[in-house]
Formats: structure tokens, sequence, C-alpha cells
């Protein structure tokens, strides 16, 4: 099980400190992975605040070169040099703000690979897509313009477009068919199998429905993870979910 913390840019030193100081007060779980995704800026200063915890750090994002005139990009190789193990690739938000295509996604993901990061593909539909029940085969298609040739570290993780940040959220049984679709898709193209996340207005209140899901193997959180509060509920209904699935 896989909890990944996207704060997109939110939080200062200041509450990155704070909610740190919350975090040593807490008993983590070997059954679940976390990975916290801060601000730019504030990479290595949070990787030294939680070095003694069961927590990883990561990118939001980085560049298909590792070096060159790139102003405003961050290589992969300068990710992995300030302790990240994980970078988010393709999140709608650089989809639709930096207009990212599928291949400029793929190639960024390649090259995270080739760098030994491990890497966190989103993939999801806008609402007309959803609408015209067309969802499953957008998603399959963009998933397989932006897989990396060759991968061993790939997360997926499913992010209707249309559910991010509104607090609407697909109900469990399209949850479920599109993780399966996904995990079929990939199987099929690369004779890999493939954990998928659920993306998209994850909170305290449904994150046991989506866990409950079958197909679901984690979950990306946006808003939620900002508060320690929360992040940590969700943290705990994680392990709670794999104590009783036992």
């Amino acid at each position: 099980m896989f909890i990944a913390a996207n704060w997109k840019m939110n939080l200062d030193k200041v509450s990155i400190s704070k909610f740190c100081d919350d975090l040593y007060n807490y008993k983590f779980s070997s059954k679940v992975e976390a990975c916290i995704f801060p601000s730019l800026p504030y990479m290595d200063y949070l990787n030294n605040l939680i070095k003694k915890l069961p927590i990883s750090v990561g990118g939001q994002n980085c560049h298909y070169k590792s070096h060159g005139a790139f102003t405003g990009e961050v290589s992969p190789k300068f990710l992995r040099d300030t302790g990240c193990e994980y970078v988010i690739i393709g999140h709608s938000e650089r989809r639709s703000i930096n207009n990212e295509s599928d291949n400029e996604i793929k190639l960024r993901a390649q090259s995270a690979i080739d760098t030994n990061l491990k890497v966190i593909l989103c993939v999801g539909e806008n609402l007309s897509h959803r609408e015209k029940g067309y969802a499953l085969k957008f998603v399959e298609q963009q998933l397989l313009k932006c897989l990396p040739n060759d991968f061993k570290n790939l997360l997926v993780a499913y992010e209707p477009v249309w559910s991010i940040g509104t607090g609407k959220i697909p109900n469990v049984s399209e949850i479920n068919e599109m993780h399966d679709h996904i995990k079929k898709v990939v199987l099929k193209n690369t004779n890999k199998k493939v954990k998928v996340l659920y993306g998209g207005s994850v909170n305290v209140e449904n994150i046991d429905s989506i866990l409950n899901v079958i197909n679901v193997d984690g979950v990306l959180v946006g808003g939620a993870s900002l508060k320690v509060k929360d992040f940590l509920a969700i943290y705990s209904a994680a392990v709670k979910h794999l104590n009783n699935s036992i």
C-alpha cells in the first residue's frame, strides 16, 4: 500500500517544520509506504527533517534532459542528488497549465527511470470523456502514449481530471473498472504488472471506501495531505485496511 502526498505549491519552511514535528509522535507501519512531494526549494530541507522516519521524498516533476539550457526546469539527476526516490510525471496540472504532451511525458518518465527514480505516471479523463462513455478508451490511449519503453519501478496514478479539487469522485465500481483496465493494458503491452494509485479529492471522509476497492493499491493525495492530522488519518486508514484484509 502506497500513500503519496502531493503538496503542490504549498507549505513554507515554518509550516513544514511544524508538520514534521507531529510525524515523530506517530508510530509508522512497515506495511504502508509513504512519500511526500514538497515544493522544489524545500526538498533537501524536508529530507533532512524526516531522514529518521520511514517516509521518502519525491519530486513533483522532472525534465527529460539531465542538464542543459532549460530555465526553470529540474534534472532527474538533481532530484536524486537531493535524496528523492520518486517523481510524479504527467500530473493533470502539468498537462493543462504547462501544455505537456504525451510524448514529452513519456520522455520525462524514461529519463527519470534511467536515473533510478521511481515514477508515478498520472493518467485520467475529463468530465466530457466520462459522460460520453469514453473514459476507458481515452485513458488507455493516454497510457500507451506515455508509457516509457523500459521500466522496473513504475506506478500509475489514475486521477480523473473532473474529480481533482472538486470533492466529487467516481463511484466504487467506476474506480475498480478503471484500475483493472489500466493493469490489463500495461500487462498486455509490457508484460509487467503495475500498482495503480487513485488520486482525485481523496480525503479522510472517503479514504475507507476508496481503499476497499479491490484494484486500488494506494492513493495520491493533494489538499488533504497539507494538514498533518489528515495525512496521518489517511495513513492510519491504509494500515487498518491492510490489517483487516489479513
